[in-house]
């Protein structure tokens, strides 16, 4: 008999410390979650951001390119005008894309990450406002960009890779 009650009294303590074990542990595991989709969607939301600044990169050299040409050469090619609109389409799609981003950070934080999109935001705009820069020598050469669009176009690369960085920081 006391065989049978000792079992009994360990097994209730047992199953009271289980319970009162997994009431304390519950609060953790569900913060721990929280936590992780947090991170989860900050990761996400700064690649998209980077996606979008990397696209944005590729129009604006392109409808510099597109504009030398046009400017520079007597023959500009015919598709040029169509492949202009196509670019400027998916230029300010990446700009919207951006700003959207942007402000789904500037929601979640943190504030160091807020202060490298902004840095990010600013060169790229330094980039567009390079768009109808022509060659000094006023020569015409697909594979190099006159020295503003290249020094603006460097510049965005840096933030863009200074971006990641601080991202990785905060989402790792």
């Amino acid at each position: 008999m006391l065989t049978a009650v000792g079992a009994a009294v360990i097994a209730a303590v047992a199953s009271l410390a289980g319970v009162t074990l997994g009431a304390l542990v519950e609060p953790l595991k569900l913060n721990a979650a929280r936590r992780a989709k947090l991170r989860q969607d900050r990761a996400d939301r700064c690649a998209g951001l980077i996606e979008a600044a990397t696209r944005a990169r590729k129009h604006i050299i392109d409808l510099n390119v597109i504009h030398r040409r046009r400017t520079l050469v007597k023959e500009p090619v015919e598709t040029d005008a169509q492949r202009e609109i196509e670019f400027e389409d998916g230029y300010y799609t990446a700009r919207t894309d951006m700003r959207a981003f942007y402000g789904l950070l500037v929601m979640s934080g943190p504030d160091e990450l807020i202060e490298q999109a902004k840095v990010l935001r600013k060169a790229e705009m330094d980039l567009h406002h390079t768009r109808f820069e022509l060659d000094a020598d006023r020569r015409f050469e697909r594979m190099n960009l006159p020295g503003p669009v290249r020094a603006a176009s460097a510049a965005f690369d840096r933030a863009i890779e200074e971006f990641a960085l601080v991202a990785r920081k905060h989402t790792s």
